[in-house]
């Protein structure tokens, strides 16, 4: 009973508005993301629709005056030259995206050192942080995104490589109506990240590997999706996930195949709303995190913001966790 109050508190407020055991296999992504980042950074971001995107670095435990990121788009090719931002102790730094890449253009940003020669990729000096503020001067809304990690500082080496990206993420979503939508953002490295030919945090200049490794061309997932009394409803195959893609929960020609987004406006079917389960495709080798924003239309209130919750594919399949990726 007190599952369905709290859902109709946020349901209300809007329409208001207008962990386990490890086992011996690969594994990762259980790190906490906004820990002290070693090696590297990935970091998702926007500039579409007049949007804002800052980047924030800062330094705190040491030198990082070799750092640079480089920009990529929502396929993950390359933006242009890599650009430096150099940092030295307890130093914190900041750049406009928009100065960077082309306007409109959403996609990842990858922080790494460079190496002597000026030209070459190579892990942190010194552990940062890092973050991404992102500002909507249309509609007023401003959101923290958090970042892709590739190891943590203080505790190196799996279970911690490239947190948070797992196999599996869960969210809530209100029923989408016209006031009320559901905006997700998934994230799904391409090869050009790692694994392929002149990738960019390449394992043999010391980066940590991605298991499974980031796949070629697009990700694919699918969804199950309940109703708030447990009650299985519907499921959703052929969800494209392709390095930076976006969609409405409720538009059935993105979110899924045919009428499967359908099901998240059957007021019929889920009149409290949904509990859905995304997991990676298992004939792809797809690992993918997301962020989850649940607004009501045309209002500067109310826009709950944040990053899907996350486990393993065969965690979350149940009926105990298991210890990998």
């Amino acid at each position: 009973m007190s599952k369905l109050i709290m859902v109709g508190v946020l349901v209300g407020g809007l329409l208001a508005g207008a962990g386990s055991a490890m086992a011996q296999v690969p594994q990762g992504g259980i790190g906490d993301p906004l820990t002290l980042a070693a090696s590297g950074v990935l970091i998702p971001y926007l500039t579409e629709g007049g949007t804002v995107a800052l980047i924030e670095v800062a330094s705190p435990v040491g030198d990082n005056s070799n750092a640079h990121m480089q920009f990529f788009d929502a396929s993950c090719a390359k933006i242009g030259p890599s650009v430096g931002i150099p940092l030295t102790t307890n130093d914190i730094a900041f750049q406009v995206v928009g100065d960077i890449v082309p306007a409109g253009t959403n996609g990842l940003v990858a922080i790494s050192g460079i190496d002597q020669s000026g030209f070459g990729n190579a892990p942190l000096a010194n552990p940062i942080h890092a973050r991404i503020y992102l500002f909507n001067p249309s509609d007023g809304t401003s959101r923290v995104v958090e970042p892709i990690i590739l190891d943590t500082a203080e505790f190196p080496g799996n279970p911690h490589t490239w947190s948070p990206l797992r196999t599996a993420a869960t969210f809530f979503s209100p029923l989408m109506t016209e006031v009320v939508h559901t905006h997700l953002f998934i994230v799904c490295p391409r090869d050009t990240i790692q694994g392929g030919e002149g990738s960019y945090f390449d394992t043999t200049l010391g980066f940590p590997a991605i298991d499974p490794p980031f796949p070629t061309g697009l990700g694919l997932l699918r969804a199950r999706v309940y109703d708030t009394r447990e009650t299985f409803l519907r499921n959703i195959i052929g969800i494209p996930c392709d390095c930076f893609t976006e969609f409405f929960l409720e538009d059935p020609d993105v979110f899924g195949v045919g009428a499967g987004g359908a099901i998240f406006t059957d007021a019929a079917a889920a009149p409290d709303g949904t509990y859905t389960e995304l997991e990676a495709d298992p004939a792809l080798t797809t690992t993918f995190t997301g962020y989850r924003s649940v607004f009501t239309v045309n209002s500067p209130l109310n826009n709950f913001f944040g990053r899907l919750s996350n486990g393993s594919r065969p965690s979350i399949q149940g009926p105990s966790p298991v210890s990998t990726r």
